[in-house]
């Protein structure tokens, strides 16, 4: 069992927003656990995941969500605010933007349905890969 304070994470900061990590996908089967940060005006760069599944749990702030669903062509958008639950189905192009003048804050949960990637067994290794692609 892992029990953490949602204040202490570790944080990775980005050029866009900060992910404050809770639980490492190196210590579960997985999954993987952080809190998400982005500032007024800001928007977590548009991107695609083809070996995880996401939860949002939008705590504060309010957003807007820019995604585009497997085999479609056409752009949706849906906007969000604190207490509501949104899922990210695998390979579903999404874009965050935060609205408003307060920060946007949601804990983020990944599911590896399949197992965490033989490439990036823990969140450091995917940071580094994220980081050496100029994220």
């Amino acid at each position: 069992m892992i029990i953490k304070d949602i204040n202490k994470g570790k944080d990775y900061r980005w050029s866009t927003h900060t992910n404050s990590l809770l639980i490492d996908r190196k210590d579960t089967e997985g999954s993987e656990v952080f809190l998400t940060t982005i500032e007024p005006k800001n928007l977590a760069p548009r991107h695609i995941h083809d070996d995880n599944e996401q939860l949002y749990y939008v705590m504060e702030g309010k957003g807007l969500i820019t995604y585009r669903l497997l085999n479609e062509t056409t752009d949706r958008q849906v906007k969000i605010k604190a207490g509501q639950v949104v899922f990210i189905p695998l390979q579903t192009e999404h874009q965050i933007t935060c609205l408003g003048e307060k920060p946007l804050i949601y804990l983020t949960i990944d599911v590896f349905p399949k197992g965490k990637p033989s490439d990036e067994p823990t969140w450091e290794a995917h940071a580094k890969k994220l980081a050496a692609n100029g994220h």
